[in-house]
């Protein structure tokens, strides 16, 4: 693969996840002819998306309006992701007049899993579970609570939506789990099964463990099933902080992704 067509991996499966969010009852999915959405009556943001913006630059301001109504009327907290196929590329500079804030850039990054080599695990006990069921999704609930200095209700969200795959019997295209130290959860990853890639998601270490090969070990272990089910290619939006660890596994940036994020009124 080109580093155009990785780039556009790591956005179509950003996209992917949240389609696959969206089968949730609780969650809309709209797909239109310059977007596609996610809309609930959950708080969110997660849970209130806008994907891949295609919009009119002579109309971009009257876009932007009518792609906000149905979030304003539901007062959510939204999350428009920009990517490389965001046009016009001034949207971005466009939402700061909506109140939007700016977050930090996330870098998209790519892996060859056919030349992936899982790390030597560090000596400091830790497991690792996959989360299979409610008591080991309260756990990695709470890895994700604390990791990432999520809002509980957040989490929360996120959690109820996949319990929704999780007892239902349904189709489960993710694979998550919970990194464990002295009994209490301590990291979380997720890793989500694309058409063409395997995205890696929220992974996240508390902070007091940080920097003890805990990220590495639970993104370790995503990689891992998503060799086992057959893919040559794995995807993620990575931090500041964890772009290092990702360099160390073999994942290189091949572009960049930008998030706007607008809160409800309290």
């Amino acid at each position: 693969m080109f580093p155009a067509s990785l780039a556009r991996a790591v956005e179509a499966n950003l996209t992917e996840l949240h389609v696959f969010l969206g089968e949730w009852p609780q969650v809309g999915l709209h797909r239109d002819d310059d977007r596609i959405w996610t809309i609930s009556r959950r708080r969110f943001s997660l849970c209130n998306v806008i994907l891949e913006a295609h919009f009119d630059p002579a109309q971009l301001d009257q876009r932007i309006e009518r792609a906000l109504a149905p979030y304003q009327d539901h007062d959510v907290n939204l999350m428009w992701k920009l990517g490389p196929s965001t046009r016009p590329v001034e949207i971005g500079h466009r939402l700061a007049k909506q109140g939007f804030t700016v977050l930090p850039t996330l870098h998209g990054m790519a892996l060859d899993l056919g030349a992936f080599e899982p790390p030597a695990v560090r000596a400091q006990a830790f497991e690792i579970r996959e989360v299979r069921d409610r008591e080991s999704l309260r756990l990695w609930r709470h890895a994700v609570v604390r990791g990432f200095g999520w809002p509980d209700y957040g989490a929360a969200d996120l959690a109820d939506n996949l319990d929704h795959f999780l007892q239902n019997g349904l189709q489960r295209r993710f694979v998550a789990f919970v990194g464990i130290v002295g009994g209490e959860p301590a990291a979380s990853s997720l890793i989500f099964f694309g058409v063409d890639a395997a995205g890696v998601y929220f992974v996240s270490t508390v902070p007091e463990l940080r920097r003890h090969g805990l990220g590495s070990a639970v993104t370790a272990m995503a990689l891992i099933e998503a060799c086992r089910r057959g893919y040559d290619v794995a995807v993620l939006h990575a931090t500041k902080m964890g772009y290092p660890v990702y360099r160390r596994l073999g994942f290189e940036e091949v572009c960049a992704v930008e998030m706007r994020l607008r809160l409800c009124q309290p």
